[in-house]
């Protein structure tokens, strides 16, 4: 990848048959989807949050800003619901990413008037998987990269 492994990766290195594969799916969400990035990462981030992952939120913030999600915004992701900050496409992604987190009903309408049936499959991916890796981050108890 053009730079040292970070620590997930290192952790997950035990197990290569399942690093590739997750690396693949990383890059495909990031990357590769139609869904626009700051969406993918506004999931990623409100997902970190819900889990307390602090090294989830170490990586991701500076890439959430990096995908246009400004810095007000970040503030306020924890509260987006009472903030004017966020438009009504960013506070579907939201209470979405709250549903796949658990803590939020999904609204199948507020989703569809932003999102087709494949952006609704890649914000769906894009959020299980940080859930996942969130948990893998706190079972493995894997420590922020130093630097971040």
């Amino acid at each position: 990848m053009g730079r040292p492994p970070i620590n997930l990766h290192r952790a997950l290195a035990h197990a290569p048959a399942v690093l590739g594969p997750l690396l693949d799916l990383i890059h495909a969400i990031r990357y590769e989807a139609a869904v626009p990035r700051s969406y993918v990462e506004l999931v990623i981030c409100r997902i970190a949050r819900l889990e307390g992952s602090a090294y989830e939120l170490a990586h991701h913030l500076p890439m959430a800003a990096a995908a246009g999600v400004s810095a007000d915004q970040i503030e306020r992701l924890d509260h987006w619901r009472d903030s004017d900050r966020f438009d009504p496409a960013e506070r579907a992604v939201l209470n979405y990413a709250e549903h796949l987190g658990g803590v939020a009903s999904r609204d199948d309408a507020e989703l569809a008037a932003h999102f087709g049936p494949a952006e609704q499959t890649e914000l769906t991916v894009a959020g299980s998987t940080y859930v996942a890796i969130a948990r893998l981050l706190r079972a493995l108890e894997v420590e922020i990269d130093p630097g971040l």
